[in-house]
């Protein structure tokens, strides 16, 4: 059976994770589970963050689109650093039959929503070939430098901090659905529906929050880890968030941000919401003392945000509570999203 999305984690830990070349300790944080960024020491207290991801190329979303996204995820790893990325460089295997003027509209877009971020361009490489049925068109890599002190990560998590979620579950995937099979989604759900979740899609980024946050210093530094939701949706942010902190976890489903159109959306598709992707939504986790303020710094900005459970000692487990069961938070390694959206290509949805 075919698998798509990441890499199974045993895989990463066992082949890749465990041989990365040189030894150097510069390297304040290198690969591993649930880590968005790399962070390497650069002296006088400063420091480079560093995250990659493929770039898109979808038919069914378009040139524009794709690029959006290829600029947008890898962005988002950054921002969970609490830093704005500041570089990028791309690496293009594109498909042969790619004409001029869709590699020249393709180029400008990524250009632009760069421009737009403060990303300079600083590099890269472009080629041509057969790549087959894929929508990934090559690699993105960014860069921020920042004050060592100030970096977060999810591999600074520690018990008793409180679970700060913002926007919704599934917010990614519902967009991409909606926009990628538009007639469906507005035949079954309504047009209301479906043109809402299509707005979202443009919002498919965290850089807002963290620009939010950053206004507040004592808000701010109180922040200990971020940790965007992509593969695996919320459920999976937080297994991956606790795996790098090497703590425990609570967590309500009740409290839980799903928005009636992701709901629906999801149930159209047959996805559950709390595993699908959920780039643009963002997991903070912060000092208890400084929640209040920052729900309310959140919602000055028009940021919907909730607290959805707390960090626990290891030896608690990984729990989410649904109605009066107490759940273990299982690893899954598929993420339901891509099995939903190739099966819609291959009914020939639209």
């Amino acid at each position: 059976m075919a698998k798509w999305g990441k890499l199974e984690r045993e895989i990463l830990e066992d082949v890749l994770i465990r041989r990365t070349g040189a030894r150097n300790k510069k390297v304040a944080q290198g690969p591993g589970f649930g880590v968005d960024t790399s962070i390497v020491k650069l002296g006088g207290g400063q420091c480079l963050v560093v995250a990659s991801d493929p770039t898109s190329l979808i038919p069914s979303l378009g040139i524009r689109e794709s690029a959006w996204l290829s600029v947008v995820l890898t962005a988002n790893d950054i921002a969970t650093s609490g830093y704005l990325p500041q570089y990028a460089q791309f690496v293009f295997n594109l498909p042969g039959t790619m004409s001029r003027e869709d590699l020249q509209q393709y180029w400008h877009e990524i250009h632009t929503f760069c421009a737009e971020m403060g990303i300079a361009i600083t590099g890269g490489h472009t080629g041509f070939d057969e790549v087959g049925n894929t929508t990934i068109s090559g690699g993105v890599t960014m860069f921020a430098v920042g004050h060592q002190d100030m970096v977060k990560s999810t591999a600074m998590v520690r018990p008793g901090l409180d679970i700060i979620m913002t926007k919704s579950a599934a917010f990614s995937s519902s967009a991409i659905l909606a926009r990628s099979f538009p007639h469906r989604a507005t035949s079954e759900l309504g047009a209301e529906i479906q043109r809402t979740l299509v707005r979202n899609f443009s919002q498919i980024s965290i850089l807002s929050e963290v620009k939010c946050l950053r206004q507040n210093h004592s808000i701010f530094q109180n922040v200990v880890g971020m940790h965007d939701v992509t593969e695996g949706g919320v459920l999976g942010a937080v297994y991956e968030m606790c795996e790098a902190g090497k703590v425990g976890v609570e967590i309500k489903e009740d409290e839980i941000p799903l928005g009636a159109e992701h709901k629906a959306i999801c149930g159209l598709f047959e996805i559950d919401p709390y595993r699908s992707l959920g780039a643009g939504s963002l997991l903070l986790a912060c000092k208890k003392s400084t929640t209040y303020e920052l729900l309310r710094l959140l919602e000055s900005e028009n940021i919907a945000a909730k607290r959805i459970g707390e960090t626990r000692d290891r030896n608690e487990g990984r729990i989410l509570i649904r109605g009066h069961s107490r759940i273990p938070i299982e690893y899954e390694e598929e993420d339901p999203y891509w099995a939903a959206f190739f099966k819609a290509i291959e009914k020939k949805w639209s």
